[in-house]
């Protein structure tokens, strides 16, 4: 930083616009609530500080924006100096973080007890002693497989659908860059035995995507549709009750994730629906709700300018990045962060899933400048060409 030259100026340059950003909206949320005439009710949201009563300047909105200074530090560091040989450095941590959480299924297959020895974080609003109703930031969950009990895998983000959200782009990125499949296939089975939804939703994406660029084999999804057949008919009952547990029960409310959700998501909407029309576009001020999914999260906090901004943001790449191989793998990372992220997990402070839209931001810029540097050199060889000639 302290002698990068150009990368300095853009690394410096791109924090300057965070903050610019950062100020802008948070003096349009806070604006819009000391204009609005009255107080909106806060108690029917899931607040990320329930102990806090007040409506303007919260204390969440300042320690929310803290994750929000990680994850631009770490997104405009890979931006900036990003190079292809740490390419193997990400397939490296991928299948490191897979080992740990596969172990963790494996310790608790075979002693029926927790094998994480890592994860020590608990939460609390008070400082020093914790209280008996502190949360502990490790969910342990376990899922019952055709009488079997087995340990949902999370390794160490917390819970299941946020480690398949942190490690989807990787399998989608280390099957692209590394040759060997052997990585790709732990990391997919590490996803597997999250038995997430949202893995489930990034794998659609990923599919979507791969169908716009790959001639459709018709044999082999034949084949696979048959192997898929296959395995329902054998473990009809497991497979049952997988569904049901993974979509089913949460669609509907039948179990207490979904019922967690669509409760959540319903009373974010409403509370949206009856705000004042500033508040509908601005949002009432960042990190004041956390629901389970981002889309109602923003949709309170920032309004639709703030979701505004943050689909451009993920998904200007989509539409701007090449077909080459590599590229690709970038903008379905980025398409199927944003898809998970909207509908399933709310945690943009997760570093792992900005790697890639980081990495892709990078090519962008990379590609730009090389063909502006061709162009460059087009223009000065027409020019020498056309000199030579008035010779």
């Amino acid at each position: 930083m302290l002698y990068g030259g150009g990368e300095r100026t853009r690394y410096l340059r791109i924090l300057l616009m965070a903050i610019f950003a950062w100020v802008l909206l948070f003096t349009l949320t806070q604006l819009a609530d000391l204009t609005d005439g009255y107080t909106l009710e806060l108690d029917t949201l899931s607040l990320v500080n329930p102990y806090d009563h007040s409506f303007v300047m919260r204390s969440t909105l300042f320690t929310q924006s803290l994750y929000v200074m990680a994850v631009v530090l770490y997104g405009t560091y890979l931006y900036v100096y990003y190079d292809d040989a740490w390419d193997r450095i990400i397939v490296a941590v991928g299948v490191l973080f897979a080992v740990y959480g596969l172990y963790e299924c494996a310790y608790y297959l075979a002693t029926g007890q927790s094998g994480d020895f890592l994860s020590n974080r608990r939460f609390t609003h008070t400082v020093g002693v914790q209280p008996k109703d502190a949360v502990n930031g490790s969910d342990f969950q376990t899922m019952g497989v055709g009488g079997i009990s087995m340990q949902r895998l999370k390794a160490l983000t917390g819970e299941p659908s946020m480690y398949a959200l942190s490690m989807f782009p990787f399998w989608v990125y280390i099957r692209t860059v590394q040759r060997s499949r052997w990585p790709a296939i732990m990391v997919g089975v590490s996803l597997l035995m999250t038995a997430s939804t949202t893995a489930l939703v990034g794998y659609l994406c990923y599919l979507g995507i791969r169908m716009m660029t790959t001639r459709i084999n018709i044999i082999k999804l034949m084949l696979v549709a048959l192997a898929i057949i296959a395995v329902v008919i054998v473990f009809n009952e497991q497979a049952t009750q997988l569904l049901d547990d993974m979509v089913i029960n949460k669609l509907t409310g039948a179990n207490s994730s979904g019922q967690e959700r669509s409760a959540g998501f319903a009373a974010a909407i409403d509370f949206w629906l009856n705000a004042p029309v500033a508040n509908k576009l601005v949002g009432i001020g960042f990190g004041y709700i956390r629901t389970t999914d981002l889309f109602s999260t923003l949709l309170v906090n920032n309004g639709l300018l703030g979701i505004a901004l943050f689909s451009l943001l993920l998904l200007y790449p989509a539409f701007k990045l090449d077909w080459a191989p590599k590229a690709v793998a970038l903008r379905q990372c980025c398409v199927a962060t944003y898809v998970m992220m909207m509908v399933s997990v709310p945690e943009f402070s997760y570093l792992a899933p900005w790697t890639f839209v980081a990495f892709a931001y990078c090519r962008l810029y990379h590609r730009k400048h090389a063909r502006q540097a061709a162009d460059r050199h087009e223009v000065e060889l027409t020019a020498r060409t056309s000199h030579r000639r008035e010779a």
